[in-house]
């Protein structure tokens, strides 16, 4: 659990204007550092500079939009930031990321430490606690080989993103892996959540 600290979930991003806007809603101070986390996507970095512009029309500081590169994944972690935003892609490839280059340990300490966390779609199933439900929509493909899908833990709900994709069949695939005693929240791709 985040604590105090703001949770923003969604299946789209900065890119998409309803989001963008219902972003610059819910937070008014955007001076801080934002960190954009692209590793889960093919075109990672491309996608986040489309990202990082989109997030400067609503008001984040341009100069204060830092990029993570997997390539040079040191390079940026000695930085307090006050958003860390990880951004959509193949949800097991982000997890197995993530924990290559112990990124998981640096979010939680941002986190802890009074960052804000933007999850978007495959970054909004990471927010969650175990995320081999996803294995329903992206496949394995040996990134997680040793059985642990144990994800952020931010929160103890779960997501379902892009739903305006799926049906309820969808929903009771996610509950095999879930259970029934747990919230699943839906999101369509111009639906957020802030936990």
């Amino acid at each position: 659990m985040v604590g105090d600290n703001m949770l923003i979930l969604s299946s789209s991003g900065f890119s998409t204007t309803s989001i963008r806007l219902k972003i610059g809603e819910m937070i008014k101070d955007k001076s801080g550092n934002t960190l954009i986390i692209p590793i889960a996507s093919l075109l990672g970095m491309e996608t986040a500079e489309r990202e990082r512009n989109c997030a400067a029309m609503l008001g984040f500081k341009k100069e204060n939009i830092y990029i993570y590169d997997e390539f040079k994944p040191t390079e940026l972690l000695d930085i307090e930031f006050s958003y860390i935003v990880v951004l959509g892609g193949h949800t097991l490839r982000l997890l197995s990321k993530v924990r290559e280059l112990h990124l998981d340990t640096f979010i939680k300490d941002q986190v802890a430490n009074g960052a804000i966390y933007l999850g978007f779609s495959a970054g909004a199933y990471l927010a969650c606690d175990d995320i081999e439900y996803v294995k329903n929509y992206d496949k394995n493909d040996s990134f997680i080989t040793d059985g642990n899908f144990h994800a952020l833990g931010f929160t103890d709900k779960y997501v379902l993103c892009h739903f305006d994709y799926r049906d309820e069949k969808d929903i009771q695939l996610c509950r095999l892996y879930i259970g029934d005693d747990v919230e699943l929240i839906t999101l369509n791709n111009d639906q957020l959540i802030k936990l």
